[in-house]
């Protein structure tokens, strides 16, 4: 494995070390637009600062501009308008491989008559969405490809923010503030989306692998808390993802290849000439390469899964066009446990397979009612599938299917969103989203103690959820802007209704100082799954269904948030939140562990739960404080450093205040890299980074050892569910990557290793049966991967 890695490594820098003498170049272009109608811009000055000679343009009648013969490296872009506040994107890599095709969003200056002064700081971090002012993070996409132990997943990127946690080295969940990670709202183009990730499973919004292609990924918001009113159905967080539009005039490529698989995108314009562009990227990955190299990945089977996206860019007459996407994956796994893997004594071999699917796409039509008023109208379908086949082998019945799950849930959209802005003062989003939800979801298992078949889910059918929304923005003073606004949804399987007000507003009390306040109410239905179950009478065998009337659970949320720009690349933020959950659904049932069971604690294994007589009578309360330090890409040296201390507490049937299973207690990351220029151009560069990881360990329900003995299989001690905790977590993450700039390619190779001191983190405890003990379970040990792309 060394002498591999060695090989990888030197391979390229011998290949590369004699580069011809010669000033290699690249384009920026883009178009410039009104940040909140985004109607084009003509006459905006576009600047490529510290350049010599100066490199600028203007845009032309339809917003557009082009810089040519732009040095490869990192430069900073200047934008200015009249009656616009200016804007500044700093530390744009350029390299020889893809262009840069930029959409520039700038917001109206109430100071026009002034004279526009550059400012002394500019915030990269400050979301697309200008109606989200606290809690919101603006996920750059090259920093998914750049920080350590990010594999290039927008989910695990995430976990490097304040207040954000993963579920565990296997898989990518986003845990925020202490809620559960089904909280959590996927978005696409402006549209809601199943779980986007490989190996997902019901009932929750995390996975093994995301689906999403960060080579295809446009800068994307990450909402953790009190969002504003356009956002609903979820109480967690938000992450709100764009596809980038593919470039409407030259042909690009890229191509990647690695330890786990192979990936292939290419974009260009649909005619000669034409204003469209394509953009197609498909992904085939097996892990059966580190299987053979002695790489632990959790599993005692071999993962494989295959992806693609997909997006078409038509513009039309009048700055109208059209859009249409999609995205689509598939994962499998096959899991095989021989009779020393098995604790059941009457079990001698068990067969599982284990597949999921998603799918989503969608067509919008973007167009403008003149000059101050900006409609989208979007039709989306979409699905996902998880089926587990589990057979197995007893010793008085053969090839025995024990478990059986097929769930299958899909929806088709209807969206129309209407944007409009009466003045610099005052802007009017409206929108309403129906949606025609479609499920089949069956599950059977084999009951041994009664020698049956029990079918607990057998539910096909459909129902809708019909949301709408207002979000007004009044821009007070130049300082001071108020953001109030309204989510209705009516849910149509048990006619619910939820009405919730909200209301943000940030105070810039100087260029440097920024104080930001949200608070309101926010609700989610249940996964479908839960008002579906059934569950069977001993004594008649008929089944019932007690869940269909669940409410809505409810959480009011409040956040206060201060940020100060230290200097232009340096930011520090503080933010502060209470967070009250109600109508929490818990159960009423006698069944074990019912009386301690919280839907709150819903994502933190890798099963789901329902229990008879689930009821909206749980609380809970999550509250916490982030502080984060951050300084952005500046002269090849990066960092982030945040710590959050936070406790997170549920409430059951039975009335009794435990920690959630997500009550961590505190989180804290360090990241940090630096980028060496290995020549005068910019040709080569060596780049490492790193991540540093401590948090306090995962709570779980202790084994009850005595009854665990006396019946010879695993009994929780429910009275005190949670109430165990892991040794604290621990990682360091580590990347080196070597980048070459050819005059029609850029090379990268990269080598990294997850957790790379083998630091053994506690997962949870659980009984062996054949043991006759509690086991300590562990999570991924050093997990070492490598990869080349390229872009042509």
């Amino acid at each position: 494995m060394r002498r591999f890695i060695f090989l990888f490594l030197a391979l390229p820098c011998l290949f590369f070390q004699t580069l011809a003498q010669v000033k290699l170049s690249q384009t920026i272009r883009g178009t410039v637009l009104d940040k909140n109608i985004q109607s084009v811009l003509p006459g905006a000055v576009v600047v490529l600062l510290n350049s010599n000679p100066v490199i600028a343009t203007s845009t032309d009648a339809d917003g557009k501009f082009k810089l040519p013969n732009v040095p490869v490296g990192h430069h900073n872009l200047l934008i200015r308008l009249m009656g616009y506040k200016e804007v500044v994107i700093n530390n744009l890599e350029v390299n020889t491989g893809k262009e840069n095709v930029l959409n520039i969003s700038m917001e109206e200056d109430l100071k026009q008559a002034q004279e526009v002064v550059i400012e002394a700081a500019k915030d990269k971090s400050v979301a697309n969405n200008g109606l989200a002012v606290v809690s919101a993070q603006n996920m750059r996409s090259a920093e998914i490809n750049r920080f350590a132990g990010s594999r290039s997943d927008p989910s695990r990127m995430a976990s490097n923010y304040a207040g954000v946690s993963g579920g565990g080295d296997q898989r990518n969940d986003i845990i925020v503030r202490g809620n559960s990670p089904w909280g959590v709202l996927w978005r696409l183009e402006g549209v809601d989306i199943p779980n986007p990730n490989h190996f997902s499973f019901t009932g929750n919004t995390g996975g093994a692998f995301s689906i999403l292609n960060n080579n295809l990924l446009a800068n994307s918001d990450f909402l953790t808390g009190a969002f504003p009113a356009e956002y609903g159905n979820k109480t967690a967080a938000v992450f709100d993802v764009r596809l980038r539009n593919g470039n409407n005039e030259k042909r690009e490529n890229t191509a990647q290849i690695g330890l786990n698989g192979l990936e292939f995108t290419t974009e260009g314009p649909i005619s000669k000439g034409g204003a469209g562009s394509y953009m197609a990227s498909g992904r085939l990955f097996s892990f059966k390469a580190l299987d053979e190299l002695g790489v632990s990945i959790g599993a005692n089977g071999i993962p494989q899964y295959q992806d693609g996206t997909f997006k078409i860019n038509l513009p039309l007459k009048n700055g109208n066009r059209i859009s249409l996407w999609g995205i689509g994956g598939q994962s499998s796994i096959d899991l095989l446990s021989e009779k020393e893997d098995i604790e059941e004594e009457y079990v001698t071999e068990r067969k599982e397979k284990f597949t999921s699917k998603m799918v989503a796409s969608g067509l919008s039509y973007f167009h403008k009612f003149g000059e101050k008023t900006m409609g989208i109208a979007t039709l989306s379908a979409s699905g996902n599938s998880v089926v587990i086949d589990n057979k197995e082998q007893w010793t008085d019945k053969p090839n025995l299917k024990a478990f059986d799950l097929r769930n299958r849930e899909g929806q088709v959209l209807g969206q129309y969103i209407l944007t409009h802005k009466w003045n610099m003062r005052h802007l009017l989003k409206v929108g309403a989203t129906y949606r025609q939800m479609l499920f089949n979801n069956q599950e059977t298992y084999f009951d041994k103690d009664q020698d049956l078949y029990v079918n607990q889910l057998a539910q096909k059918g459909n129902t809708g959820l019909l949301q709408t929304y207002a979000q007004w923005q009044y821009r007070i003073t130049e300082k001071t802007t108020l953001n109030p606004g309204l989510y209705v949804q009516h849910f149509a399987l048990n006619s619910k209704t939820s009405v919730e007000p909200r209301v943000s507003a940030l105070y810039q009390a100087s260029v440097r100082d920024r104080f930001s306040i949200a608070t309101g109410l926010h609700s989610q239905t249940s996964p479908l799954f839960v008002y579906q179950y059934r569950f069977r009478n001993d004594e008649t065998g008929n089944y019932t269904q007690p869940n269909q009337n669940l409410g809505f659970m409810k959480s009011f949320q409040i956040v206060a948030g201060y940020q100060r720009s230290l200097s232009e690349n340096l930011k520090l933020k503080v933010e502060t939140y209470f967070q009250h959950l109600y109508n929490v659904p818990v159960s009423l049932s006698h069944d074990t562990g019912a009386s301690s069971y919280s839907i709150m604690n819903t994502g933190a294994d890798y099963n789901f739960y329902a229990f008879d007589s689930t009821v909206n009578k749980g609380t809970g309360k999550n509250y916490g404080v982030e502080i984060s330090l951050e300084r952005f890409f500046h002269k090849g040296f990066y960092f982030l450093a945040n710590v959050s201390l936070f406790r997170s507490t549920y409430k059951a049937a039975d009335g009794v205040e435990r920690s959630s299973a997500f009550d961590l207690g505190h989180v804290a990351n360090v990241l940090a890299g630096k980028e060496i220029r290995l020549d005068e151009g910019n040709k080569r560069l060596l780049s490492f980074d790193f991540k540093l990881t401590h948090s306090g360990g995962r709570h779980f329900t202790p084994v009850d050892r005595e009854a665990s003995l006396r019946d010879g299989k695993a009994r929780y001690d429910y009275q005190n569910a949670y109430s165990a905790k892991a040794k604290d977590y621990f990682r360091t993450d580590v990347k080196i990557a070597y980048h070459v700039n050819r005059p029609k390619a850029n090379h990268n190779f990269f080598i990294a290793a997850d957790n790379v001191l083998n630091t053994q983190n506690v997962f949870t405890q659980d009984w062996n049966n054949k043991k006759k003990e509690v086991e300590t379970y562990y999570q991924l040990g050093i997990f070492p991967y490598l990869g080349y792309r390229v872009q042509f």
